[in-house]
């Protein structure tokens, strides 16, 4: 095998985990927040929307985390983990204040 496939290989392998991980991890956190804001919006106790939520966060980060690793795409894994990080939490965010304000 040459340096350059070798090289390739890694950085395949390393752009792989660090999606698994960071960004399903990313999108898991603005899945759990939109949820729970979502939740409190709709009269549920916050304490039992948190519970409900992080029950379900565990299988949305098992699964984003085996995804990562099956799909052929990376730039497809990345745009919907990090895309969907940043919509989810930018739209709990929002909708945090408008309950609050």
């Amino acid at each position: 095998m040459s340096a350059i496939t070798s090289s390739s290989s890694a950085w395949h392998l390393v752009a792989r985990i660090a999606a698994a991980l960071l960004g399903g991890y990313a999108f898991t956190w603005g899945f759990t927040g939109l949820g729970m804001v979502g939740l409190v919006a709709l009269g549920v106790d916050f304490h039992e929307a948190e519970t409900a939520m992080l029950l379900l966060a565990f299988l949305v980060f098992l699964g984003m985390f085996l995804w990562a690793f099956a799909a052929a795409n990376m730039v497809r894994v990345w745009a919907l983990l990090v895309g969907g990080a940043v919509l989810m939490t930018s739209a709990a965010w929002a909708l945090q204040r408008v309950l609050l304000g």
